[in-house]
């Protein structure tokens, strides 16, 4: 697992940053009333918490799996016992989600050796049975996930041909030619840097060598704008190969373009079909997770215990026939 934010779904707000690292499970609980800890602190392997169709989710089985998860940024403020409420009602019923889908892996007769396991583990692999484990189910999970996957992600000519007469009404304009962003701290340096340029003082390569080269985050090659602000694609779609943008302010600095002219338009149309393949790919894998979760959950009666839980449960609406 990589490390990811977990935020509150109402209000979008981070509570907390969940990552493979193993923590105490004194630490976890720390902010938990004692009381609770006491009492499931003996035979917590007979406390049932919750049922996935006829498997049985024990209090220990949970809590192994907390224990590898850090449940919250050490650098950060520590959570209210609310929001560690949250974090971890959001936690099992991920949990409860991924029992399910463990379930059908094992329907479908997917499993993972020894090996497999060593190599997905790698060089920090944890010595305890209960996290190799649960590593195992992680990656029997993503076994099933990639097998329904990549049953349903093919991608025709068709298709890209639709996907990319989406983006563009017909017969505008495309940006032929490749993309090149200098990023500079002020607007009166970019002006100057533009100025030099134009003058033939400095070429564009020796400007990147001088000042850094930088780019928008997934800014395009060629004539795909999509991920450019709408005042910086305008500018873009004004230049001619092998012009420079006037200087164009973006966030804390200032961006100077130049368009380069492709040597080859091919590569450019062909660049063009291929991130449209992607796109269209990510989409179909999305949907084919999202439709064997909701089938899983159409079919999967999923029952909570929340009195036999360490902590205050925080309801969320949980999908068809959970309760």
């Amino acid at each position: 697992m990589k490390p990811r934010a977990l935020c509150d779904p109402h209000s979008g707000v981070t509570i907390g940053i969940v990552t493979p690292r193993r923590c105490l499970a004194a630490a976890v609980f720390a902010l938990v009333a004692m009381s609770a800890c006491d009492r499931f602190a003996t035979e917590p392997g007979q406390h049932v918490v919750a049922e996935v169709g006829t498997q049985s989710v024990t209090v220990a089985e949970l809590q192994a799996y907390l224990d590898t998860i850090q449940l919250q940024d050490p650098a950060a403020e520590p959570l209210s016992p609310g929001d560690l409420a949250r974090v971890k009602s959001r936690l099992f019923d991920d949990f409860l989600e991924g029992e399910m889908l463990f379930q059908e892996a094992r329907r479908r007769e997917l499993t993972v050796s020894d090996v497999e396991l060593a190599a997905y583990l790698g060089a920090d692999a944890p010595s305890e049975p209960v996290a190799r484990e649960l590593a195992r189910r992680d990656l029997t999970i993503q076994k099933l996930r990639e097998s329904v996957v990549l049953a349903q992600a093919h991608v025709d000519d068709k298709e890209i041909d639709a996907w990319l007469a989406a983006q563009a009404p017909p017969g505008a304009p495309a940006l032929q030619g490749t993309l090149r962003t200098l990023r500079l701290a002020s607007y009166p340096e970019a002006a100057r840097v533009r100025q030099e340029i134009l003058a033939k003082k400095l070429s564009f390569a020796e400007a990147e060598l001088a000042y850094g080269a930088d780019s928008l985050p997934d800014a395009p090659r060629d004539e795909d704008l999509e991920a450019l602000p709408p005042h910086i694609a305008a500018a873009v779609k004004a230049l001619n190969p092998g012009s420079v943008s006037a200087p164009l302010p973006f966030e804390s600095s200032v961006l100077l373009f130049l368009l380069e002219k492709a040597d080859d338009p091919s590569a450019s149309t062909q660049r063009r079909r291929e991130s449209a393949r992607r796109a269209i790919a990510l989409d179909k894998a999305q949907a084919a997770a999202d439709t064997l979760l909701r089938e899983l959950r159409g079919k999967t009666v999923v029952t909570r215990h929340p009195g036999e839980l360490p902590f205050a449960y925080v309801a969320e609406d949980a999908g068809p026939r959970a309760r």
